[in-house]
């Protein structure tokens, strides 16, 4: 596979799965976050990106989550992500289209971040 292009973006991922007790605004306020930083990125580079394409989501934190949290903890921006990439789409539809396939990763690092790799397969 050849990289597209990359960012590194910074975004706080939690895990939304262990976040029931948490008040709806503060997962509001962190998802816009999300939004924003992905929109910011996209904007100027959706065009650059042909279909097919594979996403590698890379989760930088201190600590790390277990697989199925780290999947929780990507589900917004992985929504954003494929709603620039497939525009016109009801939101939360785009992320399911059979010509993006997704990888998941974390490393660790001291500042939170994510960053977003994707390839031309």
């Amino acid at each position: 596979m050849k990289k597209i292009i990359e960012f590194v973006l910074p975004i706080k991922t939690v895990s939304e799965a262990n976040r029931s007790s948490e008040h709806w605004s503060a997962k509001h306020k962190r998802h816009k976050t999300q939004k924003k930083q992905v929109w910011l990125a996209f904007n100027a580079n959706t065009e650059s990106i042909p279909l097919p394409c594979h996403i590698k989501l890379t989760r930088l934190s201190s600590r790390s989550l277990d697989d199925d949290n780290l999947l929780f903890a990507f589900k917004s921006i992985r929504d954003y992500i494929a709603d620039k990439l497939i525009p016109g789409l009801q939101i939360g539809r785009a992320d399911g289209d059979k010509r993006i396939t997704w990888e998941y990763a974390q490393e660790t690092e001291k500042k939170q971040a994510v960053k977003i790799e994707i390839y031309n397969p």
